[in-house]
């Protein structure tokens, strides 16, 4: 039985969430504090947002946690879970809110380590309004997320901070 594209898409999946320095969720999450975690920029507008945009780096977090919790169950539970089903943690503290993103990250880690081959990833599973995905599509697209949010979170964080951009190095 073959496992090399399960072993590649796991090696990813870390990346994405925890292995890279500078592009992977949880270290773009590192060092937030708990006032820039529930800062909303100052201005958005209310056409593009609406009334409750998710613009904090809690909302975006809850956003990511919550996905990473359908699509295990999408990808290798029961596929039943909807999202109005998705249960939030009570609290929007960041200890809970990060133990309930990892708890979902090692759920979709540990679904797609206990596939025994790499055949198992064309397999074919029901999503919310989507048409059959195949599960190595699921994969992807979680790590892909995980990407996007970071990049989001790390210019949330700069400009919450009040960075203007990338600082240039002097040429020498």
């Amino acid at each position: 039985m073959a496992r090399a594209r399960i072993e590649t898409l796991l090696d990813m999946m870390e990346v994405a969430y925890s292995g890279d320095v500078f592009s992977s969720l949880r270290k773009n999450l590192h060092g937030i504090t708990p006032e820039e975690w529930v800062t909303r920029p100052a201005t958005w507008s209310a056409e593009e947002f609406g009334a409750q945009p998710e613009l904090s780096i809690c909302d975006l977090v809850l956003h990511v946690a919550g996905a990473k919790h359908m699509y295990a169950d999408r990808a290798f539970g029961s596929a039943t879970l909807d999202w109005a089903d998705v249960h939030v943690p009570a609290s929007r503290e960041m200890e809970p809110v990060l133990a309930w993103l990892d708890a979902g990250h090692r759920a979709l880690a540990s679904g797609l380590a206990a596939l025994t081959d790499d055949a198992q990833l064309d397999e074919e599973r029901t999503f919310p309004r989507r048409p059959p995905t195949r599960r190595r599509q699921l994969v992807t697209i979680m790590i892909s997320h995980d990407l996007y949010h970071s990049g989001e979170i790390n210019r949330q964080r700069s400009l919450i901070r009040g960075a203007e951009g990338w600082q240039r190095r002097p040429e020498s």
